[in-house]
């Protein structure tokens, strides 16, 4: 049974996951709304905190704030925990233009990711 309470979209951007000083460039695979799930990298472990930066073009970055949920040969999956207003926005449009259904995700905004 599916758990997930946000459509995930397939997208490949180049991020920049920054541990504490340390940049770890790497690619995404699919993004929603919580989370990120990018193509792994050995020097990302479970459990730490990261900012995210992606560049969509030379002006507009999505930059937040989030915790590796998990790390392994085969993924590395980031949950979001803060992002400013200027990054949502360009989250959202960014999801609703890559979503097969755009409305579904101005849906689920109007419902709790988090209980």
């Amino acid at each position: 049974m599916e758990k997930r309470k946000r459509t995930r979209v397939p997208a490949h951007f180049k991020v920049s996951v920054w541990i504490g000083a340390k940049e770890i460039r790497t690619e995404t695979q699919n993004i929603s709304l919580t989370g990120i799930h990018c193509a792994p990298d050995h020097r990302i472990n479970q459990g730490e905190d990261c900012r995210v930066v992606m560049a969509l073009n030379k002006d507009v970055k999505i930059t937040l704030e989030g915790r590796v949920l998990r790390a392994g040969p085969e993924e590395t999956v980031i949950s979001f925990l803060s992002i400013d207003t200027e990054s949502f926005f360009h989250l959202k449009r960014l999801l609703q233009f890559n979503a097969e259904n755009a409305d579904m995700i101005e849906e689920e905004l109007s419902n709790p990711a988090f209980k």
